[in-house]
């Protein structure tokens, strides 16, 4: 199955006004990467006796709507602080957010990140998906919004907690997305101001939690850069089944990195009328291919009016398919 997520095509009529081809050079660039990581990832696939995982049949016997094992998270560190002690918000979501993945939502886009959802559960029983990593080449790409409901849809049809982490601290939109901006966050529990469990919060509506950026975003970064991204994953892969990062742009590298070396998997998110040949080529040798699993390509021809379109083909469509 081609990890190359070539479907999750966003309609470009409301912005434009018109469609425009995917650009052949772009699909032969992430065509390349693909295979690049599909060879690391085969190597990889190889078992090896000292990190080989047991999954005992009581475990195995609780299984998700989508039949995977419902492992609970183990409980290290501080045991006074839990994601249940988190503060819980009731927020409101606008129709400009272009969240189409909440409990509640009769938009057809929906169906496509379920079945996104459906293909990185798929893919984690291969190998270890827990940390999944969500960036693009630059700015105005639409990976925000791919993180919000990708993490929507993960908790949404699964009995799995979900963590969305706004990773990008220069540039916060989850926070805006969801209504809770000027909220404390990564950047307070990095200076040593709250607890973790007081830094991130529930989401009855989509029933996610939410590390946002925070309001000091000063000096964040030296930071993160500085261990405290280390210390702080740790944490929350104990708390959580599922950590979706919005990271920042690939280019420049600075920011990104200090995600990328913390992801088990990174999807990259390119839009149509935005995405250089040039940017897209540097966005990935910077980034490299050992932990790439997919790209979204944003802003792509749809069908039915639908906001997102799922093909499930094994390649990725030519400038003349039919989308």
């Amino acid at each position: 199955m081609s990890q190359i997520f070539d479907a999750l095509q966003r309609s470009e009529a409301e912005r434009s006004g018109k469609n425009s081809p995917v650009a052949p050079h772009a699909i032969e660039l992430l065509q390349r990467a693909e295979s690049q990581a599909s060879a690391h990832r085969s190597a990889a696939d190889v078992p090896d006796s000292r990190t080989t995982t047991v999954v005992s049949a009581t475990a195995v016997a609780a299984l998700d709507p989508d039949g995977e094992a419902q492992i609970p998270s183990a409980t290290v560190g501080d045991r006074s602080d839990s994601p249940m002690q988190c503060e819980v918000l009731n927020v409101s979501v606008s129709p400009e957010s272009h969240l189409v993945s909440l409990p509640d939502s009769t938009n057809p886009a929906s169906e496509a990140f379920h079945l996104l959802g459906v293909r990185l559960r798929h893919l984690r029983r291969q190998r270890p998906l827990k940390k999944v990593l969500v960036t693009s080449t630059i700015p105005q790409e639409g990976k925000s919004v791919v993180a919000a409901n990708l993490a929507c849809t993960l908790a949404l049809h699964t009995r799995q907690k979900v963590l969305l982490l706004e990773g990008d601290v220069r540039r916060p939109t989850q926070s805006k997305i969801f209504g809770i901006a000027n909220r404390p966050g990564i950047c307070e529990w990095l200076n040593g101001d709250r607890a973790l469990s007081s830094s991130m919060y529930r989401l009855e509506r989509p029933g996610i939690w939410i590390f946002p950026a925070g309001a000091g975003t000063g000096n964040a970064l030296e930071l993160l850069q500085s261990g405290g991204a280390t210390a702080m994953m740790e944490q929350v892969m104990s708390w959580f089944d599922w950590v979706v990062i919005d990271s920042p742009p690939i280019l420049p590298m600075a920011d990104t990195s200090v995600w990328t070396n913390l992801a088990d998997g990174i999807l990259i998110v390119t839009r149509q009328g935005i995405t250089e040949k040039r940017q897209l080529k540097r966005g990935l040798e910077a980034l490299g291919t050992q932990k790439l699993i997919g790209a979204v390509l944003n802003s792509a021809r749809s069908v039915a009016n639908s906001d997102y379109y799922y093909r499930p083909t094994n390649r990725l469509p030519t400038d003349d398919a039919e989308a």
